[in-house]
């Protein structure tokens, strides 16, 4: 008599679901702020161009939302890119437009900007007219969020003002 062996009972997979991610916002309110450019030449072996240039806008503000947050000082850094002009940015498949990373001292942004909008953003800076960035993404995890949106604005809408969200007083 032969025996055959034992089927084994189909193992149940486990699948681990998605949790539908909760998105916050991040409003600083710009307090200062500085411009750095710098070029060179570009020193690699067959590079495509023979400068290496970089530009960026950091900004230096106090989160207003979310509170509690420790610490409450972020630094912001706007990262103008070529690629993210409109004409160029067709085939890309982003998963963010920046993330914030969490320090002991400090929260730093870095977002990325099309190179083009780089300049209006510095006359608004000059001009003194830019108050607030308000950013949307993750809860930090892991001391990072990444970031689905960002705005720069000269007010906060009523959603986002941190009073107004309270309702009317009085």
């Amino acid at each position: 008599m032969i025996t055959e062996p034992k089927q084994k009972a189909p193992r149940k997979v486990k699948r681990r679901h998605k949790s539908s991610e909760e998105f916050v916002d991040y409003i600083v309110e710009i307090e200062s702020w500085d411009f750095n450019y710098w070029l060179a030449l570009n020193t690699l072996r067959n590079a495509l161009d023979p400068y290496h240039e970089h530009r960026h806008v950091e900004m230096k503000g106090r989160l207003l939302r979310p509170t509690g947050l420790k610490p409450d000082r972020m630094d912001v850094s706007l990262f103008p890119s070529i690629s993210l002009e409109e004409e160029r940015r067709k085939d890309l498949k982003p998963i963010a437009v920046g993330a914030i990373e969490a320090y002991p001292e400090r929260l730093d942004a870095s977002l990325s900007i099309p190179s083009d909008a780089l300049t209006a953003v510095l006359q608004m800076l000059i001009a003194g007219r830019l108050k607030f960035v308000v950013m949307r993404g993750s809860k930090f995890r892991y001391r990072s969020a990444r970031l689905q949106s960002y705005r720069l604005g000269t007010k906060l809408e009523e959603d986002e003002d941190p009073e107004g969200a309270l309702g009317p007083q009085g």
